[in-house]
């Protein structure tokens, strides 16, 4: 799969060629590596594009595919109980890097039954700039709290209650100054009763 995906190069990122202007038209996802008492752990989140809302995430203290693929799967149920969804839009393109976590067979067959993939080019962390500004933001803000983390699942409640704060608290410019869930939930509204 990394030949093809080499030799499709930017042709590979369908978000070149995007204009998100609504929610689910682009979900991104990326791995970062916060740092506790005990080392090192790997948190995937899988995040609206255009509303900025955090749908997914897993933490462990691996980086096999198993650490996307939870993340996806809480993705893709948070999305159907938020837009009251039997099946998800087969149009959302998927957008991440070529790690071998998003390369593997397995995460690219979850993702190709419900919709498009889309990859980052080649060392180009602007391809996926959402991603790398919250997991920035993450770390900077929140980096003496995950270290005093004893272990991981003290590290999970910690990222559990930041991932709730950012979808619900946390204001955004790109948004109208709204927390992501508030401004989708107002948008959602809005398009129900035809006023958007």
């Amino acid at each position: 799969f990394e030949k093809i995906l080499n030799i499709l190069d930017e042709r590979a990122n369908l978000l070149l060629r995007a204009e998100i202007t609504k929610p689910l038209q682009a979900v991104s996802s990326d791995i970062t590596e916060p740092w506790f008492k005990n080392g090192k752990a790997y948190l995937a989140i899988h995040k609206d594009i255009f509303s900025q809302n955090v749908y997914g995430w897993n933490l462990d203290l691996n980086m096999e595919k198993e650490l996307v693929l939870l993340s996806l799967k809480k993705a893709k149920d948070k999305i159907k109980k938020i837009f009251k969804l039997e099946e998800l839009p087969r149009k959302t393109i998927w957008h991440q890097d070529r790690g071998s976590q998003y390369t593997s067979y397995k995460y690219i067959s979850e993702v190709l039954k419900i919709s498009r993939l889309s990859f980052s080019r080649v060392a180009t962390p602007t391809d996926n700039p959402g991603q790398e500004s919250f997991f920035g933001r993450l770390k900077d803000e929140y980096k003496c709290e995950i270290a005093e983390c004893e272990n991981l699942e003290e590290l999970k409640k910690l990222i559990e209650k930041i991932i709730k704060n950012y979808n619900y608290q946390r204001l955004h410019t790109s948004i109208g100054y709204q927390p992501p869930m508030v401004y989708l939930k107002s948008l959602l509204k809005s398009l129900k009763t035809g006023c958007g």
